[in-house]
């Protein structure tokens, strides 16, 4: 009888396992956690203070930007917050303007 076998039907019994066995029972079940747990990393935003310094703008060019659909902004609590991967797009050239692609 495996192992898989022994837990699916519910007996109550004792076990010795030896060191060695225990690892590799571990190292598969490490395998299967580590495939679910993979999750893709969360968006970063950035506050306003940190938007204008970056792109070395003033606040009302961000203002006038939001207004317009050039960046969009994202509330959270109650503040404006921008993803940092948009903010990157303008400050590259890869948004607008004559260098977008």
């Amino acid at each position: 009888m495996s192992l898989r076998d022994l837990l699916e039907s519910g007996a109550n019994v004792s076990v010795t396992v030896t060191l060695d066995d225990l690892k590799a029972i571990l190292k598969e079940a490490a395998k299967g956690i580590k495939q679910t747990a993979e999750e893709p990393p969360a968006e970063e935003f950035l506050s306003r203070k940190e938007v204008l310094a970056l792109l070395k703008i003033d606040s009302s060019t961000l203002w006038c930007w939001e207004k317009t659909g050039y960046i969009k902004s994202y509330p959270f609590g109650g503040r404006k917050r921008y993803m940092h991967k948009d903010v990157e797009a303008i400050r590259t050239g890869r948004k607008g303007g004559r260098h977008a692609r």
